[in-house]
């Protein structure tokens, strides 16, 4: 049950959604058959992408990775290459209920951290059909399902339902994931510019999405204001901006006011003042704001009040005052403002 290959997290989100469904079903749970129309539609919206055959497979694809096929009773007594994924009434040598049951930042944890996970109505079924020597061919009733157990199935999809979400979200993945391809081949000649003038500065955030982040680390000093301005041709992708102990001042920082998707700057250590700070109240995404050694005032600070989406704001050796931070603090509730350690 290896995971070593990952599914885009694009794709993962909207399979995901499959968990928001208010469940379909034609009987009561009570009524329900046991492994037809409970275990298959969990297993179908949570296990298939990675084991099961094209027919099965919500991807449309071929895919049982470590051997293991959980598409029928017998394919999941026999299991994959380390052990049955089930064993009746034996949940201790289950591999399926071990692996689920794992911490998900554990690395044979089931399903991937990066996949739809296993609800705790869903695992409550899928243990109870283990200790119940994985019966089939019986209603929910018949096989002796506790009330708890039966509540639980309640709140499973049929798995009709479960196969039309699954084919409808896999489409707005794959659609989602040619618009990523797209966006970013548009952005190759806007990158390969800026990289021709600072190598290795420029990329994109994660390999799910085309959002760009700039960092002027390495260059730092020799970084200055005229610099700042060759950013254009990459201005409105960028989210992530990193211009820490660079030579920018607040001429160079006019320059931001182009940059209207950041989320993350840093302009600690540069010379900004009070005056750069008009450049960047106007950025209304911006999550945090690192202003770590600048000459920023308690007039500076009081332009930052607007940013409504401003979630950090490091002020650690400037010249704003806690006063100053308590009074920002009433129009920016959910800002965290980091003054740094105070000395006694």
């Amino acid at each position: 049950m290896s995971h070593t290959t990952r599914i885009p997290s694009v794709l993962a989100i909207a399979v995901g959604s499959i968990l928001l469904l208010h469940p379909v079903t034609a009987k009561p749970a009570a009524e329900r058959e046991v492994y037809k129309e409970v275990i298959v539609p969990i297993l179908r919206g949570k296990c298939y992408q990675c084991h099961a055959e094209a027919a099965d497979n919500p991807s449309g694809k071929k895919k049982i990775k470590a051997k293991l096929d959980l598409t029928t009773i017998e394919l999941i007594k026999k299991g994959g290459d380390e052990a049955p994924a089930a064993v009746a009434g034996d949940l201790e040598e289950s591999l399926m209920i071990e692996r689920i049951k794992l911490p998900h930042d554990d690395d044979d944890h089931m399903p991937p951290e990066d996949k739809p996970q296993t609800d705790e109505h869903e695992l409550k079924v899928l243990e109870w059909w283990v200790k119940a020597n994985l019966p089939e061919g019986k209603s929910m009733k018949d096989a002796g399902a506790p009330d708890d157990v039966l509540a639980a199935a309640e709140k499973v999809p049929s798995d009709e339902e479960v196969k039309k979400t699954l084919v409808k979200l896999f489409a707005k993945a794959e659609k989602n994931a040619a618009k990523l391809v797209a966006d970013r081949k548009a952005l190759e000649g806007a990158i390969a510019e800026v990289s021709g003038q600072f190598p290795n500065a420029i990329g994109f955030v994660s390999q799910q999405d085309s959002d760009l982040t700039f960092t002027a680390v390495s260059m730092r000093k020799d970084f200055k204001d005229e610099h700042l301005a060759k950013l254009a041709p990459v201005s409105e992708g960028l989210v992530d901006v990193n211009l820490g102990a660079t030579s920018i001042t607040d001429a160079g920082v006019a320059n931001l006011s182009k940059m209207p998707r950041l989320r993350k700057l840093w302009l600690n250590g540069t010379g900004i003042t009070d005056a750069g700070l008009d450049s960047i109240k106007a950025l209304s995404a911006l999550e945090y704001l690192n202003l770590y050694g600048t000459q920023v005032t308690d007039e500076g600070l009081k332009k930052l009040a607007g940013l409504k989406n401003l979630k950090k704001l490091y002020l650690w050796q400037t010249k704003v005052t806690s006063g100053a931070v308590e009074e920002f603090k009433k129009s920016a509730k959910d800002c965290d403002v980091n003054m740094g350690i105070k000395v006694e």
